[in-house]
């Protein structure tokens, strides 16, 4: 079986849907680069934003509010607003008092219980009719949708209306919700697809419309899903991601940027700016050799392959002339060391004022922190997720909480945002790590704060997935309510699980931790940003302590402000301070550099974890590395 026949030797055409609830502020990658690919291969294609349609049709504020909902992931807020559209499902009150949080984050938009119900029983079914029934369909053979997160539901409810309105039209389904058994079960239960590619999916992608344009079924195509004669779901061979990224596609936003204009751009996203989206990168080369145990990213593959970084930087260039558009999110799960030796420094000696974001590990030095900022990007994503070494382990994140922190402190320096959250939940874990975690948070906050706290939630393809640690594993209770569909097996369609385990921190633990970063947060919503900083002078250096409840100044003299920096820009023992002393002509014995260094701990102006020491102050002088 499998879609609707298609006329041998057609040159077809393809549209690419890119559904709510997409940000708004950003074109879709997956789109982009999949109408590239089937334009240079000769075929059309034009990539339809629905997701700005609908923000521009509830206002860019409620948009959001669904968009960028805390916790998406527990309440499946936006999926469940398209159930009665895709699903015609009821509404018992069920979902409202399992998640009153959802009620309580529409009212911070004005938005009322009554009106979200109308939204969801009338004006969102409303709206995809009017879709569905536009003349422009009859122009397209081949529908694909990118379904991401929660995008699914409405993008189930438009496929089912398209099929109703145009029988002839093939369905095509891929992205992250259709990897793996997600992909065969949605497959098997849901008439309006198709075909679903499953894994990386452009090379899967071309060789389907081949086959659809001679007017044949697919056959033994990599990481396709198909319906066999007798309707059952078929085996797909496994998608397998080419060694490099030579030959990637540089997406295509211009159908972006063109229904921006159509709509309004106030209209469409707001006061937001655009980001542009770029791939640098598949996989990650740490988890490679140590997949962290939270992490379900890379479900097919682990396997790190990176462009060459004149690659990069020509199509980084490309994307930011075409598009006139400065600030540029790289989706990379990692960014490519290799880089600061030639696409960071290229960038950094063009002197051009980008915003860019990257991914990386917390292990970065105060040199490659500096090199980051020179080349324009502004902004982190370093995977801290806590400032405990013993959970770190527990993580396999490969890091400490003195190389967090140094993180921090030289993000803070260049003027590096960094965005970061604290995770618990870990089998193994202890209260004290999350004690001493709220004990250590009043000495930082002259650094960028964490978004909050929260214990992990179990990811599909995770380590832990497969932990029998993890007991009693079920898919999130909201995906009852978002997926009401006959016979599905929730089990395998859920990305998230729900789940007991033993042996974690306690409740009161947590909450130790989580008036702390209230605090910190409070701290750096004021004004003037908490400050703990120094400057430098003939043999002394001067510290000005302005974090919250203090308003201190001291001066270290001699051999000792020589010890204080010489355990700043990475963590040093005392004795390797005590050698460097010596090697300036300053002897002191390793015992007393020793208490000095406990002295400052105890000032909490330096950390010190397993007899290495980091100072806290960041200096003043502007020192390029």
């Amino acid at each position: 079986m499998g879609g609707p026949a298609i006329e041998r030797g057609l040159e077809l055409e393809v549209a690419l849907v890119n559904m709510p609830w997409a940000r708004s502020d950003a074109p879709s990658i997956q789109c982009g680069v999949l109408q590239t690919a089937v334009t240079a291969h000769g075929y059309r294609a034009s990539t339809l934003y629905c997701n700005l349609e609908l923000s521009r049709m509830l206002g860019p504020a409620v948009y959001d509010v669904v968009a960028e909902a805390p916790a998406e992931r527990v309440h499946l807020f936006g999926e469940w607003l398209f159930g009665v559209a895709a699903f015609e499902a009821s509404d018992d009150g069920a979902y409202r008092a399992e998640y009153p949080e959802v009620e309580e984050l529409c009212k911070s938009v004005g938005l009322s219980w009554p009106e979200v119900l109308r939204l969801r029983s009338s004006r969102l079914p409303a709206w995809l009719d009017e879709i569905a029934s536009r003349p422009l369909w009859g122009r397209f053979d081949v529908v694909g949708f990118t379904s991401t997160f929660v995008q699914n539901v409405a993008s189930i409810a438009l496929a089912s209306r398209l099929k109703r309105h145009w029988p002839d039209l093939t369905m095509v389904f891929g992205g992250a919700n259709y990897d793996g058994e997600m992909g065969a079960e949605y497959l098997r239960v849901l008439p309006c697809i198709d075909y679903v590619v499953s894994g990386e999916g452009e090379t899967t992608f071309i060789r389907l419309l081949d086959a659809l344009a001679r007017g044949e079924r697919p056959v033994d195509v990599a990481g396709l899903l198909t319906r066999g004669p007798d309707g059952a779901v078929a085996a797909a061979l496994p998608a397998l991601p080419g060694a490099t990224l030579e030959q990637a596609k540089i997406p295509d936003y211009d159908d972006y940027f063109a229904t921006v204009d159509q709509l309004g751009r106030r209209a469409a996203i707001g006061s937001k700016k655009i980001r542009l989206l770029a791939e640098f990168s598949k996989g990650c080369w740490w988890g490679q050799k140590h997949h962290c145990t939270f992490c379900g990213l890379n479900a097919l593959s682990m396997q790190y392959r990176s462009k060459g970084s004149d690659q990069a930087f020509d199509e980084l260039v490309h994307l930011v002339e075409r598009h006139g558009v400065n600030t540029v999110d790289a989706v990379d799960n990692i960014l490519d060391m290799s880089y600061f030796r030639g696409f960071l420094t290229r960038l950094e000696q063009a002197e051009w004022d980008l915003d860019i974001f990257f991914e990386v590990k917390a292990n970065l030095t105060r040199a490659q922190v500096g090199q980051l900022a020179a080349a324009g990007v502004r902004r982190l994503q370093p995977g801290l997720e806590s400032l405990s070494t013993n959970v770190l382990r527990l993580m396999r994140k490969g890091s400490t909480r003195l190389l967090n922190v140094r993180l921090l402190k030289w993000a803070r320096y260049y003027g590096v945002d960094v965005a970061w959250n604290i995770l618990a939940g870990f089998p193994g874990e202890k209260d004290e790590d999350y004690y001493e975690q709220a004990r250590l948070m009043p000495a930082l906050t002259h650094l960028a704060p964490p978004g909050g706290l929260g214990r992990i939630w179990l990811e599909r393809f995770s380590p832990n997935f497969t932990d029998e640690r993890f007991q009693h594993v079920e898919p999130r209770g909201a995906y009852r309510h978002a997926y009401p569909i006959a016979g599905v097996d929730l089990s395998k369609i859920a990305y998230f699980f729900d789940y007991k385990s033993q042996d974690r921190a306690v409740d009161d633990a947590l909450d130790a931790v989580r008036v702390q970063i209230d605090a910190w947060r409070e701290a750096w919503s004021a004004p003037t940003k908490p400050q703990l900083d120094y400057q430098r002078a003939p043999n002394r250096i001067l510290l000005r302590d302005r974090r919250p409840g203090r308003s201190v100044m001291a001066r270290l003299d001699g051999w000792q402000a020589q010890a204080y920096e010489l355990c700043g820009d990475t963590p040093r023992s005392a004795s390797r301070i005590a050698a460097a002393l010596a090697d300036s002509g300053t002897p002191v014995s390793e015992d007393r550099v020793a208490a000095f260094l406990d002295f400052c701990v105890n000032e909490q102006i330096c950390l010190e974890e397993a007899g290495l020491y980091l100072a806290l102050a960041l200096p003043q002088r502007r020192v390029k590395v």
